[in-house]
């Protein structure tokens, strides 16, 4: 973090113009993960702990308000359901303590539960605001006792469960309070 972004050495060590690693750069700078700094130029965003909050928030916003549309397209979205009915077993299977064989189908499944919503750009801003998020996730999840993360991971099943009993009310507290686990166990909520 805080690292300087020099387009023409970045083009040079790809051996390509720097007219697409400028175009990258203003990107990035545009989602915020790069700062322009007048005189300085481009750098790598350094994260807050409250800019990390914010992308914890609004992931829970954007699943809560996934619930009711994913609902809705249950029985329309049946290859969905099988999917995140596979990711559900292969959770019964992480050991409590190995965080990259979680990250995947953790990354997976709340995908599938925003992609259920069939509403392509919740989609887009979903993937964008989690490939963010997910960079912390490891991060984070490694703070997480290890019977609290095994907790976590079994939560995917009561989701899945009032997910198909099209409990909408029961879905939204199981799907606020398991992304809130994560953030009480590292202590960003008390």
């Amino acid at each position: 973090m805080g690292s300087r972004l020099v387009a023409q050495k970045i083009a040079d060590s790809l051996h390509i113009s720097s007219t697409p690693v400028v175009a990258a750069i203003n990107r990035l700078a545009a989602q915020g993960l790069v700062e322009t700094i007048p005189r300085r130029g481009a750098v790598v965003k350094d994260f807050a702990t409250q800019d990390i909050r914010d992308y914890f928030d609004t992931r829970i916003m954007m699943e809560c308000y996934a619930v009711e549309p994913a609902i809705r397209n249950v029985d329309s979205q049946p290859e969905i359901i099988a999917e995140l009915k596979e990711l559900v077993e292969q959770f019964d299977h992480v050991p409590p303590t190995d965080l990259e064989a979680a990250r995947v189908p953790e990354t997976r499944f709340h995908t599938l539960f925003v992609k259920l919503a069939g509403n392509s750009q919740l989609d887009r801003l979903y993937e964008f605001n989690w490939s963010v998020g997910s960079v912390y996730f490891v991060y984070s999840v490694g703070k997480v006792q290890p019977e609290n993360f095994q907790i976590s991971l079994l939560e995917h099943r009561k989701i899945l469960e009032a997910l198909l009993a099209k409990d909408k009310a029961q879905l939204e507290f199981l799907v606020q309070d398991h992304l809130r686990f994560l953030n009480k166990a590292i202590g960003w909520y008390k």
